[in-house]
């Protein structure tokens, strides 16, 4: 009985350890790891991301105990992945199953047409990471002793090496394992970011974890760090909309707002992601709202729209291409002392979607300002 009990809990032990990954990170990154406390990754599981939750509870290979989203919502749970143990409730996926090695230790991607796959470095405490000043060095740590032992020097970090020669660090292309596009069993795109790079210099690394205040660790006092997850998923993403441009022009016959993606990759891809233009006319201390302009990708079969596995066909598309510009124009006469104010937002999930799927967290389905604009005429 003995036995059995110290069986037990040798195997919690291992698994708390393996679901304390982060923690080590926070001994010497607390700024960084309390940003990915707020981010995705640190809630992309079936238990604390509802909208995944509502999908995967209508698959089909739900009933058969086959999750296969895990390479990439909860890459951190390696039994899992690996097959050794059933989806399940636990710390890992409470707390990081995208932890902050899962990222770091990507040494490259491999191109797949149905789906790409992040290759992991088989080196131990071995990550990769950019540094524009340090790009190319690898900073191994080192113990040199003199003096019989009295003095010791050390080179780089004891807890694990970090590699700056790494480019997809640098491109972005580290995040195109997860982030770049998806096709089900039948071939059909589910969806596609359809990167276009053209002569812009922004990548996912720019824009999604810009340069913050705040130094990146404790033993270096830099005065900036990379921001963890600056999505559309964790609170107003303001560090986004500098990608996005408005123009208006009055005409004779109302005016036209002219939106300009200036991101190398198409907006509101998701199945479930609804992004709306909101415009309203501010006249005589009154607001008159104009009809709402929405972007979205519908999917389905038999010109219905269906669950993702289930699509073959695109009903449609209304979603704005890296470096489109759109035109749209409205009936309106705009009068002398009018103001226009234009702003672009977005629902992590379309309201109609989020009534269908029962989904209850109110905020996945309440309007979120990415940007805005306001014209005076």
């Amino acid at each position: 009985m003995s036995r059995f009990i110290l069986l037990l809990l040798s195997l919690f032990s291992m698994q708390s350890l393996i679901a304390l990954e982060n923690t080590t990170c926070k001994v010497c990154h607390p700024k960084i790891y309390a940003e990915y406390q707020h981010s995705i990754h640190a809630k992309s599981s079936i238990y604390t991301d509802m909208a995944h939750k509502a999908i995967w509870d209508k698959h089909p290979a739900k009933a058969k105990g086959d999750y296969t989203c895990a390479k990439c919502h909860t890459p951190s749970d390696h039994d899992l992945v690996s097959g050794k143990s059933p989806l399940t409730d636990n710390a890992i996926q409470q707390t990081e199953p995208i932890s902050c090695q899962a990222c770091h230790q990507i040494e490259s991607i491999e191109k797949h047409s149905k789906a790409n796959k992040n290759i992991y470095t088989n080196k131990k405490k071995y990550f990769f990471s950019a540094d524009k000043e340090k790009k190319g060095q690898k900073l191994i740590f080192k113990e040199e002793k003199s003096f019989f032992g009295l003095f010791v020097k050390t080179t780089g970090s004891p807890y694990h090496d970090i590699d700056y020669s790494n480019e997809g660090f640098y491109d972005g292309e580290s995040c195109m394992g997860c982030h770049s596009h998806k096709k089900g069993s039948n071939g059909f795109t589910i969806c596609d970011l359809e990167v276009k790079q053209g002569d812009s210099k922004e990548t996912c690394i720019s824009c999604h974890m810009p340069q913050v205040q705040g130094a990146k660790a404790n033993q270096q006092h830099t005065p900036t760090h990379a921001f963890h997850g600056s999505s559309i998923r964790n609170g107003t993403p303001t560090h986004l909309s500098k990608s996005i441009k408005f123009d208006l022009e009055k005409k004779e016959n109302g005016f036209t707002v002219t939106l300009q993606n200036k991101a190398t990759h198409t907006l509101f891809i998701h199945a479930l992601r609804l992004g709306a233009l909101k415009v309203t006319i501010e006249r005589g201390g009154k607001s008159i709202p104009l009809q709402t302009t929405t972007f979205h990708r519908v999917i389905g079969k038999d010109g219905k729209p269906t669950m993702p596995w289930l699509a073959d066909a695109v009903l449609k598309d209304s979603t704005i291409k890296a470096h489109e510009k759109r035109e749209i124009s409205f009936p309106e006469t705009l009068q002398k002392g009018d103001t226009v104010m234009v702003e672009l937002g977005y629902y992590v999930v379309n309201p109609k979607m989020a009534k269908k799927l029962k989904i209850e967290d109110k905020a996945l389905s309440e309007f979120t300002l990415l940007t805005k604009k306001r014209f005076s005429f």
